[in-house]
């Protein structure tokens, strides 16, 4: 233990008498250590880190897979949740949410909030209890029961300036009484962020009977000693049963369990696992670059450590006290390096999916510095083990004579730094590679939507309350209205309403049959009849910039009193009419022997990906709102706004004239295309951010590595480059030599990387989108960039050895 400590000092002494080369490599490894600090904090939080509930490996999600159909996690309907509940014997609770949303009303301003209806053993099972009152009662989750409600933490300290006087409170909710009967805690959610309070399911019997509406979600406790595979097999037995017993409704939809974490982290698992592995890349470039430094030093050293040596220390005592210096740099750097760590936090939130938002925090708990200190003691270790061998073998001899001549590494030493060069550059290769297929992923994923000139497009959702809206000629008067006196604004190029606009909704469907086909032809052929249902008001896909391939658009005079007409995308017109001429086709939704009305195709728009910047694009329709004959279908909500440029005013304006047609109308979710399209890519874009930022720092680190063996190279060779001059070697032919030790170690470093980047970043497949893993554009644009940076690194050097004045060269000799 003396001698430990005895190190410490001796090595804390010998780093201060060298502040610049300390401060450099604290620096550099605090940068190394602090990203990766950084990204398992996120790992750790997200992956980690047990969800905030009772015992939460036992829960899982249960969803229908309608694969067929596009819908791998469909969301299931009443009556399936209703079998699956009474029928199964492997959980001890199952519980059912939807989502809904209110015009809240009465206590201030008018405001629309998004709630979620559960079933009253929800929250019990959760294990979760409520910060004030209580959870509901199973008597409140019956039809007709007085209307209860508990709000979210959130909600509750916004509008009502955390009042505990709250409980008991009647709020009205779509002109509708409730009571509050519970807030919840500050960090409770449950996979949405955005719900602000919780009503009662309250299912009637008519509800648990449908089996053709599909807008429930299911979350269900598993017994102890159950296991997700079992679970999951029970689950497709009695949805096995449901399809023969009710082949028209579910004979082709199968059911499967999904565990709570991976359905909330699932998505976001192999992004963070790449940015951790770039993360230990960039630490592996800087542990190279700092054993450069350390072998640069040792040369400086050598007398020293001979006079250890001959005074009777051992090899193994010079390389602890080296290896001690090392660690003593490593541990430095990582304090440091915590502080870059937790100034991050607040731009890597952002990395954390929604359905975690709420409840997971980023913080440096004990798991976290646990894992930094290991960290920072295997880089201590790693980047001093190679300079401290190295530097323990010395010939005694010319070290210690006093006019020993030039001073420096052996030739072993030199391969090491070339070696450390061509790692440096590998790995270098291999994260710029990554970060041009992710910049292209993400530039595709944004240009899908280009067409549309988002910027230009401004959306304000006006949901009506169906009490004061409840007959549909009041809620048609009100879009016409609205649309009537925002067409007049100053700025305005088209205006209409629609269900929802792309990307905010992800399900939507509406099983069709066209003209002359059966029920058991349709099966027949293999093919799900079934396609996005939007309702939109006449100038919809105009004010959307969704353009017209074929046939016309939807007018003001397709209403209730006319021929039922609809407009379809591109994918439907291909997939359902194969080298026909779509357009006068006729279909029929739901069960072609009802006397339901058949709709006329009238035009072909254009496809959009309304399910996700990377999702394939489904069969789509749009029907004129007024002429929804019939059908179970959301009424239209956001009203679509195209204006000739960005107008700062144009907002207010806008929701003047809504108020002056409703002035009790909530308006919500105000925003740009652009906007929406921003905030779905946004974690990519943080991903491709951190990853462009990390090889970028690879890169610069890799660039300094090639100077330092360079500078060095030319320090120590002073001599011989002043004997070739002195022979008549021309300046050139030492700027040759010098680009030529230089760009060796560079280019087999390119060569190397070439062949890990090939390998590696077919593990990033699911991550790209519309480029291929061995995209050419990358694998060749990155080696060339690369190459420019090592000449340009090299060519400081070897300027400077050009520069030698022979006469005074030789004076060292």
């Amino acid at each position: 233990m003396n001698n430990f400590w005895q190190d410490l000092r001796y090595g804390a002494r010998i780093l201060l008498k060298k502040p610049g080369f300390t401060l450099i490599a604290i620096f550099t490894l605090a940068l190394g250590i602090g990203a990766n600090t950084a990204i398992f904090s996120v790992v750790n939080s997200v992956l980690l880190r047990a969800l905030p509930f009772h015992e939460p490996d036992r829960l899982v999600m249960i969803w229908e897979d309608a694969s067929f159909a596009g819908f791998p996690r469909n969301t299931p309907a009443p009556a399936n949740y209703s079998d699956w509940k009474a029928q199964n014997q492997v959980f001890e609770a199952m519980a059912a949410i939807d989502e809904r949303s209110f015009n809240l009303t009465g206590d201030s301003e008018p405001e629309r909030v998004v709630a979620q209806g559960v079933t009253a053993d929800f929250f019990p099972m959760l294990g979760i209890q409520p910060l004030l009152g209580r959870a509901f009662l199973p008597e409140e989750d019956r039809p007709g029961a007085n209307k209860a409600i508990i709000l979210s933490y959130g909600l509750w300290q916004r509008r009502y300036g955390g009042d505990r006087g709250i409980i008991g409170r009647e709020l009205l909710l779509n002109g509708e009484t409730y009571t509050v009967v519970g807030v919840m805690p500050a960090g409770f959610q449950f996979l949405n962020s955005y719900i602000r309070l919780w009503v009662p399911m309250a299912f009637t019997p008519q509800q648990l009977a449908q089996r053709s509406s599909h807008y429930l979600q299911v979350v269900g406790r598993m017994k102890q000693d159950v296991s997700l595979e079992q679970a999951s097999a029970e689950i497709q037995s009695i949805q096995q049963g449901i399809g023969r017993d009710h082949p028209n409704e579910a004979g082709r939809i199968s059911a499967y369990a999904l565990s709570l974490h991976e359905q909330v982290a699932g998505d976001i698992r192999r992004p963070l696992l790449v940015l951790l592995v770039a993360v230990g890349f960039v630490l592996a470039v800087a542990c190279a670059n700092i054993a450069n430094l350390l072998l640069s030093r040792a040369a400086s050293r050598q007398r020293e450590i001979a006079v250890r040596l001959a005074m009777g220390a051992t090899r193994w005592r010079i390389i602890r006290q080296l290896l001690t210096e090392s660690v003593l740099l490593s541990i430095f750097g990582a304090s440091l390096g915590v502080l870059f760590a937790w100034w991050s936090f607040d731009f890597l939130r952002h990395l954390i999916p929604d359905g975690l938002a709420l409840s997971i925090k980023l913080d440096l708990d004990m798991r976290v510095l646990l894992y930094t200190l290991l960290l920072s003691l295997a880089t201590g270790i790693i980047f001093g083990s190679a300079p401290a061998l190295q530097t323990s073998q010395i010939d005694l001899n010319e070290s210690l004579k006093q006019s020993g001549g030039r001073t420096g590494l052996s030739r072993g030493g030199s391969r090491l730094r070339s070696a450390m060069v061509v790692a440096e550059v590998a790995l270098a290769l291999v994260l710029l590679v990554g970060a041009g297929l992710l910049i292209q992923t993400f530039f595709n994923l944004r240009n899908q939507y280009s067409v549309l000139q988002p910027e230009n497009v401004l959306i304000f959702r006006t949901q009506l309350p169906s009490g004061k809206y409840r007959e549909p000629s009041r809620g048609w008067a009100f879009y016409e209205q609205v649309i009537e006196r925002v067409k007049s604004l100053p700025g305005v190029v088209s205006a209409g309403y629609t269900t929802t606009i792309p990307l905010e909704w992800k399900g939507g469907t509406s099983g069709f049959y066209p003209e002359g086909l059966t029920v058991e032809e349709a099966r027949a052929r293999g093919l799900s009849y079934d396609a996005n249902h939007r309702q939109v008001s006449a100038d919809y896909l105009q004010a959307m910039g969704i353009s017209l391939r074929q046939g016309r658009y939807l007018k003001d005079s397709d209403n209730e009193q006319t021929m039922s007409v609809a407009v379809i995308n591109e994918t439907m017109a291909r997939q359902y009419w194969p080298g026909e001429e779509a357009v006068g086709k006729h279909f029929q939704l739901g069960d072609p022997s009802s006397d339901k009305p058949w709709i006329t195709i009238v035009g072909i728009a254009a496809d959009v990906r309304q399910m996700g910047p990377d999702e394939p694009v489904k069969a789509e329709m749009y029907f004129p709102y007024r002429q929804v004959r019939g059908y179970q279908f959301f009424s239209p909500r956001d009203l679509v706004i195209r204006a000739s440029t960005a107008q700062s005013g144009l907002t207010a304006a806008v929701q003047g004239e809504i108020h002056a047609v409703d002035a009790d109308q909530p308006i919500s979710n105000i925003r740009t295309m652009e906007e929406t399209v921003g905030e779905e890519i946004a974690s990519r874009r943080l991903s491709v951010t951190l990853l462009a930022a990390m090889a970028s720092l690879a890169l610069l680190l890799a660039m300094l590595g090639i100077y330092g063996v360079l500078s060095w190279f030319v320090a120590q060779q002073t001599s011989e480059i002043g004997v070739r001059l002195a022979l008549g070697a021309q300046r050139r032919d030492v700027m040759r030599l010098v680009l030529k030790k230089g760009m060796r170690p560079a280019l087999t470093g390119i060569v190397i990387g070439l062949g890990a980047a090939l390998a590696l970043t077919r593990l990033m497949t699911s991550l790209l989108f519309e480029v291929r893993a061995t995209d050419p554009v990358t694998f060749i644009g990155v080696p060339l960039i690369l190459t420019a940076v090592a000449l340009a690194a090299c060519y400081i050097p070897a300027w400077r050895a050009t520069r030698v004045d022979p006469m005074t060269a030789l004076r060292y000799e």
